[in-house]
């Protein structure tokens, strides 16, 4: 997120800014991101929320940054990309796709999904769907949006890419809650059925936080990898030590296109919130914890985790929300946000009422 004050200070640059983390970018062949904020949008208003967050936006600038670790996949299906509106949404996708490869963004649900089919080891051809769960501002059949992460619409993305000749095919999610490193057990439920469905990979990112990975059996004897949540590789947006934590997925292909090894190294933040290689010292608890929810993951107990972390301040977080949106719009705010709350956020307060009467 190359915002909410994350940018060279004078007589620095984005590329140089991108030196303290090449050490574990150097030997890619390239990268796949998440940009998370629109860029070029001086002229275009702010759309005003009705409730708490912040909007955020960067300089085409920033581009620069993604280069110098060779970057050259951009997903751009998140849930800031509307933060300064569809004309905010539509100058980033213009942007982006001028330098980079593009998907998450700009197609009606009567197209066919947009992919990146990308050629590595000169013959290679590892296929990406970008994608993004729960977005009131997903596309739908008659207006174009961000790409929404379904089950349908992640068919006819396999489809696509094999029709591109994907050898190796990756689905980029924007899932996940904040304020936890266990992943949502919905999200989890869904990252697996596409890793089952075809996907060879499943990686996720929203929260902020590094979450762990498992194996899943695929489709045609394959083994399928899940990342449920990267962290991030340099964000403006800091709330506590947790977020200063990432996971660079990095996948090997054998001679024909599978799999045939994944490594998670690890990356920290520093206090600007630069992404950096970390030391031996500071790669160990990343790790440590990187293990233990991935352990947690495979024996069933996150879901517990996850559902006690999210709940502590919930029903607080969402009076919150309530009263800051009627105090910005009035009852007209106040349904707004009703409107815009995802079935996730439902299903935590349901089950932290059940928590509440001791069933949690």
């Amino acid at each position: 997120m190359p915002a909410a004050g994350l940018a060279p200070a004078d007589g620095e640059s984005w590329a140089g800014q991108a030196e303290r983390a090449r050490a574990i970018f150097d030997d890619l062949e390239f990268g796949i991101v998440n940009l998370e904020c629109p860029v070029d949008v001086e002229g275009i208003p702010p759309r005003v929320k009705a409730s708490l967050g912040d909007t955020f936006a960067a300089t085409a600038e920033c581009f620069a940054y993604l280069d110098a670790l060779k970057l050259s996949i951009v997903g751009i299906a998140n849930n800031h990309l509307y933060d300064y509106g569809r004309a905010g949404a539509e100058r980033t996708l213009d942007r982006v796709q001028g330098k980079f490869a593009v998907c998450g963004f700009g197609r009606t649900l009567a197209a066919l999904p947009a992919v990146s089919i990308r050629t590595a080891a000169g013959r290679l051809r590892v296929g990406v769907w970008a994608a993004a769960r729960n977005l009131p501002e997903a596309a739908t059949r008659d207006s174009p949006g961000i790409e929404p992460a379904t089950a349908d619409r992640a068919a006819e993305a396999l489809a696509v890419l094999e029709a591109g000749g994907a050898q190796c095919r990756v689905a980029f999610l924007h899932a996940g809650a904040e304020g936890t490193n266990f992943p949502d057990p919905d999200d989890t439920r869904f990252i697996d059925h596409l890793a089952e469905s075809g996907f060879d990979i499943v990686a996720a990112c929203h929260s902020h936080r590094i979450s762990g990975y498992r194996t899943v059996p695929g489709r045609n004897g394959n083994t399928a990898h899940c990342f449920y949540g990267l962290g991030s590789l340099s964000s403006g947006v800091v709330y506590s030590p947790l977020e200063q934590e990432g996971i660079l997925a990095v996948a090997s292909l054998d001679a024909s296109g599978r799999v045939a090894e994944v490594e998670a190294r690890p990356l920290v933040l520093d206090r600007h919130g630069w992404g950096t290689a970390p030391s031996t010292l500071e790669s160990r608890p990343i790790l440590d914890r990187f293990e233990a929810v991935s352990g947690s993951i495979r024996d069933g107990s996150y879901r517990q985790e996850f559902y006690r972390e999210v709940s502590r301040d919930l029903m607080g977080t969402q009076w919150r929300d309530l009263r800051v949106a009627f105090e910005r719009a009035g009852l007209r705010g106040v349904l707004k946000k009703l409107t815009r709350m995802r079935p996730a956020h439902l299903r935590r307060l349901y089950h932290k009422s059940l928590a509440s009467l001791g069933f949690g």
